[in-house]
């Protein structure tokens, strides 16, 4: 009796797996389902070019958030506008056109900056994935927040930056919920939303849109964009990175005073399309060996002392990469050698 009810349970177990499979091969193989870059061209255009209104979580390290979202597409006659509400802790609220941004805090003061689409997936893949860093892979369907979605893996070929897996809305190919995972699988970042409506949107969300704060406190300038050749610091630096991820390439670079001497800071932003951090050197005047690491989700911050003969120089690394990643870039930077 016991071995011919774990027979039946085999069987109706492997019956449904073989039932799972057919249905999974058959909705990969069918027409409507484009090839793996083709669905990722296909997210970001939608991200752009359909309205929508809903909520969604948050979550980045142990911190998570619920948010509601309009968003209004771009046309011929006007930019993108978005709108994002704070739905936990003190109220916030973000309104966007086009790349202008305004964020206004629970005390009521207005910053101003330049900024992409608010949603972290989306702005990160917007200059598309090399695929000789990543592998593309659709694995198989899921419902998130009732609706239908292909999930799409993007997975790094070495464990120098993160993976992510992607669930797009199957009808629109809009991101319903993204996942950013290590090595090892777990999760560090995630956006999900609870529920989304596509299409037109009423007059009473419309109106939440064209709302600017007629007073701006402050104005952040952010460049969106990497810097061309004739805007880059014309001084040589004085130091090198002695190791970088393949694929890194220097995005931007900047010279900016010290917040805390009265030396400058060099900055330079390597990216490989999707992961980027920040390197960070200036002369260090404390003369004292020091190092720190920290981690909070996704952000990965490193800052080392380091010393060479008498000169000591100060070394940040921050970014959305390992914390070894990060450990191994900060370790590499030296003073350029004098060349004989």
């Amino acid at each position: 009796m016991t071995i011919n009810k774990s027979m039946k349970q085999t069987q109706w177990i492997t019956g449904k797996l073989l039932v799972l499979g057919i249905f999974i091969s058959s909705f990969l193989n069918a027409e409507t389902v484009p090839d793996s870059s083709y669905l990722l061209e296909k997210m970001m255009d939608s991200s752009r070019n359909l309205s929508f209104q809903g909520e969604f979580v948050y979550q980045q390290g142990a911190q998570l958030e619920t948010l509601s979202i309009i968003h209004q597409a771009s046309d011929k006659n006007q930019s993108e506008k978005e709108r994002i509400l704070y739905l936990d802790g003190a109220p916030r609220e973000v309104i966007r056109a086009g790349n202008e941004l305004f964020f206004s805090s629970y005390n009521g003061g207005v910053t101003k900056f330049q900024h992409g689409s608010l949603m972290p997936v989306i702005n990160k893949l917007q200059g598309g994935i090399s695929e000789k860093f990543y592998d593309l892979k659709i694995v198989g369907i899921d419902r998130v927040a009732g609706r239908e979605a292909v999930l799409l893996l993007v997975l790094p070929k070495d464990r120098f930056r993160y993976g992510y897996q992607l669930w797009l809305d199957r009808q629109s190919s809009l991101l319903l919920k993204s996942v950013m995972v290590d090595g090892q699988g777990k999760i560090i970042e995630r956006l999900q939303f609870t529920s989304l409506n596509i299409g037109s949107l009423s007059d009473e969300s419309l109106a939440l849109l064209i709302r600017k704060p007629s007073v701006v406190d402050k104005t952040i300038a952010v460049e969106s964009q990497p810097l061309s050749q004739q805007d880059q610091p014309s001084d040589p630096l004085e130091w090198e990175t002695g190791w970088l991820p393949e694929g890194f390439v220097l995005e931007n670079r900047s010279v900016r005073p010290s917040p805390v001497s009265q030396h400058n800071v060099d900055a330079l932003v390597f990216s490989d399309g999707i992961a980027s951090f920040s390197v960070f050197v200036e002369q260090d005047d404390t003369r004292v060996l020091s190092q720190a690491s920290e981690k909070i989700g996704a952000l990965s911050a490193v800052s080392k002392i380091y010393r060479e003969g008498d000169r000591y120089f100060h070394v940040t690394v921050v970014g959305d990469v390992p914390l070894g990643t990060a450990e191994r870039v900060a370790v590499s930077v030296r003073p350029l050698k004098a060349k004989p």
